[in-house]
């Protein structure tokens, strides 16, 4: 899963509501996992929480299971309060928000 980079696209609620410096962020942590070997889940979620004046991230998938944290200072972003999903349905990869769903 996320090999194809080619086709990735995100809905208009993260457009606006999510930074690029953020969205960005989040598909090279996917990136970084796949070039590293690691089998990715169909779902990837990130829970974004601010954290004094940084950025958390929780990343997790089902199967197989993991966790990691980040915390990570915005270089041009704010800090958000957001669970943010990234989805590949094997011919596309979308980043939306629970409730695009």
């Amino acid at each position: 899963m996320f090999i194809n980079k080619k086709n990735r696209f995100r809905t208009r609620a993260i457009a606006d509501k999510l930074h690029m410096e953020i969205q960005v962020l989040l598909w090279s942590l996917i990136d970084y996992q796949q070039e590293s070997g690691e089998q990715l889940d169909y779902l990837q979620v990130f829970e974004l929480k601010k954290r004094h004046n940084k950025q958390l991230i929780i990343h997790r998938q089902e199967e197989p299971a993991r966790e990691r944290e980040y915390t990570i200072a915005l270089e041009h972003g704010s800090p958000v309060n957001l669970t943010v999903w990234c989805i590949d349905d094997g011919s596309h990869q979308t980043m939306l928000l629970p409730s695009d769903y």
